[in-house]
């Protein structure tokens, strides 16, 4: 392999070259030893080509590990079916490798350099998949489903995600599946297809990975790489000063990224950079999670950039801290527009996107679609706001925007169209949900869950309606009551559920118990009791669902 030239940084989409052929057996790494392999941002294909996720861009300076990514590539084509010259070691198994590291090593990044050359290379499909939740495996391969056109018009996401795994074992053509950032190894080996030309990346911090699948550990940068990729990003002739500061941060690629783009930005020396550095008394801000330990220097890092995007930015600091408790595999800047209704709001937001993606604080899909923001950094933001006593109102301010949005899903039969927003919509409330502890949960936060359950309801999902119409349901009767109009409008809804699923067992005593209630609570004439007796005198008149959530408004009109 060759080394290709460093990325320029003010180029955010270099050209990618990949000395490779497709050889119609799945291979695009082939056995010989003159290939070359330039893993920048891919152009545009010339055959078509199905590219599903949010697969990250090329952030600026990026620094290739040509080692890490030839050894991917073996890893992955030594076990391809029909490789030429020898039998296949798996007999027909997919070919599947576990990448693993710490937090901000590069993992996600090796994942996408295979894939952009991949894609240069014409893969038919590649798809990358949020692997954090199993929730997010399913939306993912469902939508992958829909791009295949393999969904059928009544198929949850659950049948469809199965039907994207199908094709997967049952191609002969090179396909590339990465599941990003996986947690379950239980789930992520039954999402995988079995047998098949495809490839599956798996990124992860687990180490069960390496004992399940084909083990790749990726490290911090070696000493040559941290210095080369300083000088890079920064211009700056002095491997010295490179040396100090890379050693400072541990050569931990994430933490030398915010640090070079801080030296450019303020026009620093290595040692002026050092001198603000160690002015950041934060370290307490990155206590080890999980095993994990970071060099002394990485919240400081992170806050310094920060710091400084916060000052040369107007409201960067707002926009970086709804990023932090949102989902870090994507925010679709569609979602982020309702920041405003003013246009030129929004074109201003666009811009600054753009510059705290200089920054290395945020990054884009490669499509411009979505914003992402590394794991690592939305720790540093939620526990500095914690610290200060701000997260409640970060938090606020992430529901604020996420109900803003849900004014624009549509309603009826349209909502079928909009499949993709609701699925974002989940993502995203799920996320944010996440991040709240269980005595700091609010009823608006509650009444996005309930709006979510009751799309997926509509778009008959009921495994996953199901499953959000309870949890709700507990958190309501915590948080609000059991007498509380949203908790009945909740318990309603649920028993629809459990109806349209054929559990009548089930649906029954609840909707007693929800019209006895209301009759006690609301009163025998009030039209959510009307709606309640409707349901249990004629269940399925209604479509089983409490009316009371069909409005698409912020607040239940029932619990006026």
């Amino acid at each position: 392999m060759t080394t290709p030239p460093a990325a320029d940084a003010s180029d955010r989409r270099p050209d990618v070259h990949l000395d490779a052929t497709v050889s119609g057996q799945g291979r695009v790494y082939q056995a010989a030893g003159n290939q070359i392999i330039n893993h920048n941002c891919p152009p545009k294909p010339e055959l078509r080509q199905i590219v599903e996720g949010d697969i990250p861009q090329c952030p600026p300076g990026f620094q290739p590990r040509e080692q890490l990514l030839q050894r991917l590539a073996e890893l992955l084509d030594d076990a391809v079916p029909g490789r030429s010259g020898q039998e296949n070691r798996r007999g027909g198994a997919v070919v599947v490798c576990a990448v693993a590291g710490t937090p901000g090593v590069g993992k996600t990044m090796l994942a996408a350099s295979y894939a952009w050359a991949c894609q240069a290379a014409g893969w038919p499909v590649v798809a990358w998949i949020a692997a954090e939740t199993t929730d997010q495996i399913v939306a993912g391969l469902a939508a992958l489903a829909d791009r295949l056109d393999e969904r059928h018009p009544d198929d949850d996401a659950a049948a469809a995600a199965q039907r994207a795994k199908a094709w997967l074992a049952a191609t002969t053509r090179p396909a590339l599946l990465v599941f990003d950032n996986a947690t379950d190894v239980g789930a992520v080996r039954f999402w995988s297809p079995a047998t098949g030309a495809a490839r599956v990346v798996i990124t992860t911090r687990n180490r069960a990975f390496l004992r399940a699948f084909e083990p790749l550990e990726v490290e911090v940068f070696t000493p040559a790489q941290a210095a080369d990729f300083l000088h890079d990003r920064t211009g700056l002739a002095d491997p010295d000063g490179a040396a100090e500061v890379a050693a400072e941060l541990g050569h931990l690629p994430l933490a030398l990224a915010q640090a070079a783009a801080v030296i450019v930005r303020l026009r620093l020396g290595y040692t002026g950079y050092l001198e603000l550095l160690r002015d950041f008394p934060v370290g307490g801000y990155l206590p080890a999670q999980s095993g994990d330990a970071y060099p002394a220097g990485t919240a400081q890092a992170i806050l310094l950039s920060v710091s400084q995007a916060e000052a040369a930015l107007p409201a960067a600091g707002q926009v970086l801290l709804i990023l932090a408790v949102l989902a870090p595999a994507g925010v679709p800047v569609t979602m982020l527009n309702a920041l405003s209704n003013d246009e030129n709001l929004q074109v201003r937001v666009r811009e600054m996107l753009a510059d705290l993606a200089d920054t290395s604080l945020i990054t884009f899909s490669e499509d411009g679609s979505a914003v992402l923001m590394h794991r690592l950094v939305q720790r540093v933001l939620r526990e500095r706001a914690t610290y200060h006593g701000g997260f409640d109102a970060v938090v606020g301010q992430a529901i604020t925007l996420l109900h803003a949005f849900n004014t624009t899903v549509p309603g009826g039969p349209q909502l079928w169209k909009a499949r993709a927003v609701v699925e974002m919509l989940v993502e995203q409330t799920d996320a944010l949900y996440r991040h709240v502890h269980y005595d700091s949960l609010t009823a608006d936060l509650l009444q996005l869950r309930a709006w979510c359950a009751r799309y997926l309801d509509e778009l008959a999902d009921l495994n996953r309606a199901i499953a959000l119409y309870e949890r709700t349901l507990t958190d309501r009767e915590r948080v609000l009551g059991p007498d509380h109009p949203d908790t009945l409008i909740s318990r309603s809804n649920l028993a629809g559920a459990y109806e349209s699923a054929g559990d009548l067992n089930r649906a029954i005593p609840l909707y007693e118990q929800t019209l006895t209630d209301r009759e006690r609570v609301l009163g025998p004439d009030h039209p959510a009791t009307l709606i309640s007796r409707s349901n249990l005198d004629r269940p399925g008149d209604l479509g089983g669902y409490d009316s009371c959530e069909i409005a698409n408004d912020v607040v239940d009109p029932c619990a006026l």
